[in-house]
């Protein structure tokens, strides 16, 4: 079991799964095709947001990590 925290650059995962997505490409519109890509880059950027405060709070609580994992399904953006 992982005793270092982890913590994920928002930044860079947002854009890695944006990268990694083809949504600008299944739009014909431009507008559109922007507008899904940033959708996607900010719920991937708050969603690492939230992970990190988690993961803060795992450590601070010493809580075990398991609390942390099952958490994790539970994200949701509004």
């Amino acid at each position: 079991m992982a005793k270092d925290k982890l913590k994920l650059n928002e930044e860079k995962f947002a854009y890695a799964v944006v990268q990694n997505s083809n949504l600008a490409a299944n739009e014909a519109d431009d507008l559109k095709a922007s507008k899904a890509v940033l959708k996607r880059y900010l719920t991937a950027y708050y969603m690492a947001q939230e992970f990190n405060t988690m993961e803060d709070r795992q450590f601070d609580t010493g809580m075990d990590f398991s609390l942390l994992a099952s958490g994790i399904d539970a994200i949701t953006l509004r």
